[in-house]
C-alpha cells in the first residue's frame, strides 16, 4: 500500500471483476477511531447495517507500525468480541476491544481494525456480483505516563524527486488532516491525512511540483482543531 493510499484508507472496497450489475452490502462504523485510555479496560465500536440484506462481519485487529511505510501484521495483543457476528437490515452490533496486557508505561501502542463483511453462499442467489465492503479504523492503546508527539520535519531530495520525512520521538503519535504544502503561495500538494506513529518514521513522497522549491511550508489541523504550520529548508 502507498502512503497516500495508507493515509486516506480508511475505506476500502474489494471489487468482484464482472460485468453485471452490482449488488452491494453496506454497513456503517463509529467512531471511526478509538484510544483506550491507561484506566480504561476496553473501547468499543457500533457496526450499523446500512444496506437491505443481512450481513456477516468479521473483525480483526493488526499491529501497525511505520518505518518510513505503514505495515500491518498480525496480533494476539487485542481481544475483540464478538470477532464475526451476523447484522440484520437495519441493526446495530456492539463489537468491544481490549488489550490482552497491562498499559504501556511511556509509549502508546498502535492497531487498525479491519471490519470485513464475510461472503455467505445464498441458495437463492440475487443477480448480478457482490461488492464486499472493508473498512478499518485506528486504535491506539495510551501509556500512563502522559506525554506528547515530538515531531521534526526535513525535506530530503531523492534522485530527481523530493519527499518528506517526519520523525516522531515522542509517545504518542501525531494526526494532522486536510494538509496543504505550499511553496510560497503556490500549493504543491494535499494530503488528507497524514499521521506519525510514536517513535516511528514515515515518509511522504511529492509531486513533481516540490522540485526546486527554496523552501516549503506544510500546514494542516490537529485533532485539537488547532492550526499547525511547519517552515520547511530547501531538501538537500
Amino acid at each position: 500500500m502507498s502512503a497516500r493510499g495508507a493515509l486516506q484508507g480508511l475505506l476500502t472496497l474489494a471489487l468482484m471483476t464482472a460485468t453485471a450489475s452490482a449488488v452491494a452490502a453496506s454497513f456503517g462504523l463509529s467512531p471511526l477511531g478509538l484510544s483506550i485510555a491507561a484506566n480504561e479496560l476496553s473501547g468499543s465500536v457500533i457496526v450499523s447495517n446500512t444496506g437491505t440484506d443481512e450481513v456477516v462481519i468479521q473483525a480483526k485487529p493488526y499491529a501497525w507500525t511505520q518505518n518510513g511505510k505503514d505495515a500491518r501484521d498480525d496480533t494476539q495483543a487485542l481481544i475483540v468480541n464478538p470477532p464475526i457476528f451476523k447484522l440484520a437490515a437495519g441493526s446495530q452490533q456492539l463489537v468491544r476491544v481490549a488489550s490482552r496486557g497491562a498499559p504501556p508505561r511511556e509509549v502508546e501502542r498502535a492497531y487498525r481494525v479491519v471490519f470485513s463483511e464475510v461472503p455467505v453462499a445464498s441458495s437463492t442467489p440475487a443477480p448480478g456480483f457482490r461488492i464486499s465492503i472493508a473498512m478499518d479504523i485506528p486504535l491506539f492503546v495510551e501509556p500512563m505516563v502522559r506525554g506528547a508527539p515530538q515531531v521534526t520535519w526535513r525535506l530530503e531530495q531523492v534522485g530527481d524527486r523530493s519527499r518528506l520525512v517526519a520523525e516522531n520521538s515522542g509517545g504518542r503519535h501525531l494526526r494532522l488532516r486536510e494538509v496543504q504544502v505550499l511553496d510560497g503561495a503556490r500549493l504543491v500538494d494535499t494530503v488528507a491525512r497524514i499521521v506519525v506513529l510514536a517513535k516511528s518514521s514515515f515518509v511522504i513522497d511529492l509531486p513533481e511540483a516540490a522540485m526546486g522549491a527554496r523552501a516549503l511550508q506544510l500546514v494542516g489541523n490537529d485533532d485539537d482543531d488547532q492550526r499547525v504550520s511547519v517552515d520547511l529548508p530547501a531538501a538537500r
